[in-house]
């Protein structure tokens, strides 16, 4: 692999000193005089939920009992208003000022070095959270879309914004750190995390990666005023073989393999990132988090001075998990001194600190990890840490090195956020969602729709949702705020319908649905669709069906081609990591020895791995759709899809006199697909706005056994649509 390395043609060299090399001489005399046992501590990011006693009191005083370098959110925990973490089904206490208590009560722990000849020095915790499409642990948020709806934007401003307002919101929760971008290329939409992806041009990736840590971080060349970036996940992410998560990149030709998967690091390199997260993925089935490419590509060619983290419990996994990503297993010793070897500098975990603690004291002992090598992990972080103000350093120490204290302790303060700030932020979503949607489909010029002409809409598309053969309740796409924004949202899996966007929540977040936007443009009177009196109910909602099918049949001589609209709406469940994954071979065995896939974790999705990408036109909404074109065969049937990738959609094509690739809009995905379809926005092509960051694939067999690197960058041959495809809107079609 090294060797293979020394032939690749694209190299990052900085020019002189780092942003975080610059305090490497401080650092490294804070690291010198610690002990052994702070030390590992600074090495590790441990989820705060681990802290919590079996009455959920979270024990935030062993973070300074095993001298924590930093805590992380689990992608489940949430503030109980009490000043506890608790992973929980209800969220509706993770406010800003909730999470805000919880960052005051962890900042108050702090690690104590005395440094000889200069005394106390206090180290800060970073506390870390993901933000993968906005703040989205915090209820009421303004949430982006997701990366690959940002990508079919092509709108590097997008990007900005994005950054831009998660720092503001996270900075509001007195957090400092948080894990995106996310910089993979998109190759197979297989994968469960597909939708994190930039899409398939690498200049792209770059040039936003660059983009979204200059915002993120705020950096003005000596400190960071913003919040710690995670560029992740190194690398290769995205690239894995028929796209199994944490699953095994083939790569022939590593060169085309390297040139094209790097490039969104080497911009965010440019724009100093301060931390890389590298990725559950293996190579030829080296996992990445034991490959000596850290050390040799990132921290030796590419002269990264920040600190590289692993994912959560990379090392657990190496050892113990084997398939997807490989056919080898370890010992967790081996496993962490490989990991440490080749340059991971902080370990993320889920708890057990002792445990971690024990293996790295047993292996240092057996003089597997070197005393250098901690050092230079340590080192790393408080450089980083020192860049951020994080550290306390004495007035003698701080003059020796020439090193400037700041205090950051008002960002845990709340900062008061106007109105205008409110609206900007909204505004900037929904502009975002605008440019992401993507026209596929647009029979006879039928969109912009003149909606002074329309006096019925009929809004279509539910699904029934049922777990482990018991019937839960429906789900109304139309009206469902967490479809349109799928994982990453609120907690790991996202949710479905709209608990988290009503009332108060619905008026700080201005989430809007597809009926909120049409109710918003037409009276209740010319809006046909379901009131179901309990969702829960599957006899009701039966019933209620078929009182609705005869009210359409009853009032069909209201219906034409020039009054009358139907908008169907399909959605993918939410679903995050290998939680979407489709059609694992190893999910198919009777031992099911590397599948990763368990419907506990996301009660949403079905018993068994779903095979297939392709979704239809529910059966039910067939027949109001037959029904009203027995009136008349022309009225217009419009199809929006919600999901996270491209899906095989030969049926909906069929039926849609046109059809919009949502992507998972976000927040404001219901306003801005409707202003979409009466021309309040229209459309664009130029710049590569509302056009495909992907090639959309035709069927399954296009995307199985995809993708290998030979000596070309692997493509779907023959798609139904091609990379840059998507249709224009014209105003003049709405006058």
């Amino acid at each position: 692999m090294i060797n293979q390395l020394l032939f690749v043609s694209f190299l990052f060299l900085t020019n002189g000193v780092g942003l975080f090399e610059q305090y490497y001489p401080l650092a490294d005399e804070i690291a010198k005089s610690m002990s052994l046992q702070q030390k590992i501590g600074q090495t590790l990011q441990v989820d705060i939920t681990s802290f919590n006693d079996e009455q959920g009191n979270t024990h935030y005083e062993q973070i300074s009992q095993h001298f924590l370098g930093s805590i992380l959110v689990g992608g489940n925990g949430c503030p109980d208003g009490r000043g506890n973490i608790i992973a929980s089904d209800n969220c509706f206490q993770a406010t800003n000022a909730n999470w805000r208590d919880v960052a005051q009560r962890s900042l108050k722990q702090k690690v104590v070095v005395n440094v000889p000849g200069h005394g106390e020095t206090q180290i800060n915790l970073l506390l870390g959270t993901d933000a993968v499409h906005g703040n989205q642990h915090s209820v009421g948020a303004v949430l982006f879309p997701h990366n690959i709806g940002l990508a079919a934007s092509h709108n590097v401003e997008n990007y900005i914004k994005a950054a831009y307002w998660t720092k503001q919101s996270i900075l509001d929760c007195g957090f400092n750190f948080a894990f995106a971008p996310t910089v993979a290329v998109s190759h197979n939409p297989k994968w469960g995390r597909f939708y994190e992806t930039q899409g398939a041009d690498p200049k792209f990736v770059k040039e936003i990666g660059k983009a979204y840590i200059k915002e993120l971080q705020d950096d003005d060349g000596k400190k960071i005023k913003g919040i710690l970036g995670s560029t992740k996940h190194y690398f290769g992410d995205g690239a894995t073989y028929n796209g199994y998560d944490e699953g095994n990149c083939r790569v022939e030709n590593f060169d085309v393999f390297y040139n094209n998967n790097i490039q969104g690091y080497i911009g965010a390199l440019e724009a100093n990132t301060g931390t890389i997260m590298v990725s559950y993925s293996a190579i030829n089935e080296l996992p990445m988090s034991i490959s000596d490419l850290i050390n040799v590509d990132l921290k030796q060619q590419q002269k990264f001075d920040g600190f590289i983290i692993s994912d959560y419990n990379a090392a657990i996994k190496v050892a113990y998990q084997g398939l997807p990503t490989t056919h080898a297993k370890m010992s967790i010793e081996d496993a962490y001194t490989k990991s440490f070897n080749a340059g991971m500098d902080m370990q993320m975990v889920d708890g057990a600190v002792g445990w971690y603690e024990e293996v790295m004291n047993n292996i240092i002992a057996q003089g597997r990890i070197s005393t250098e090598r901690l050092n230079d992990a340590v080192k790393r972080i408080l450089a980083v840490k020192l860049a951020m103000n994080l550290i306390d350093v004495p007035e003698t120490l701080a003059k020796k090195y020439n090193y400037t204290q700041e205090k950051k302790e008002e960002k845990v303060e709340k900062q008061e956020v106007s109105n205008e700030d409110n609206d900007a932020e909204y505004y900037d979503a929904l502009r975002s969602a605008k440019e992401s949607l993507v026209l596929l489909k647009n029979k006879q010029n039928l969109l912009p729709i003149n909606k002074f002409k329309i006096t019925n809409v009929i809004l279509l598309g539910e699904r029934l949702w049922s777990f482990k053969g018991e019937f839960k309740r429906v789900f109304q796409d139309f009206d469902n705020i967490g479809a349109q924004n799928g994982g990453w949202t609120i907690r790991w899996q996202g949710f479905n319908g709209n608990d988290y966007w009503s009332n108060d929540l619905k008026v700080s977040s201005k989430a809007s649905s597809i009926l909120d936007a049409i109710k918003s443009r037409f009276n209740s009177a010319n809006i046909y669709y379901i009131q179901y009196s309990d969702p829960t109910n599957l006899q009701l909602i039966n019933e209620q069906r078929s009182t609705f099918r005869n009210n359409i049949i009853n009032t069909l001589d209201q219906f034409n081609r020039e009054n009358t609209l139907i908008i169907n709406t399909l959605a993918e469940n939410p679903y995050a990591e290998f939680m979407g994954d489709i059609d694992c071979e190893y999910c198919k065995t009777q031992d099911k020895q590397g599948c990763i896939y368990n419907n506990w974790i996301n009660q949403y999705l079905p018993d068994e791995q779903p095979t297939t990408l392709e979704i239809n036109v529910g059966d039910y909404e067939k027949q109001i759709i037959n029904i009203v074109r027995q009136k008349d065969v022309d009225i217009p049937v419009v199809t929006i899809l919600f999901s996270g990738r491209p899906m095989i959609i030969t049926n909906p094509l069929q039926v849609s006199s046109a059809f919009v690739a949502a992507w998972w809009p976000g927040t404001a995905g219901g306003e801005a697909v409707v202003q979409s379809l009466f021309g309040e926005y229209l459309f664009k092509s130029q710049g590569k706005l509302n056009t495909l960051p992907v090639p959309w694939m035709r069927n399954m067999q296009q995307i199985s056994n995809y993708p290998i690197y030979g000596n070309e960058v692997p493509q779907i041959e023959d798609p139904l649509f091609e990379e840059g495809f998507g249709l224009e809107t014209r105003p003049q079609n709405i006058q």
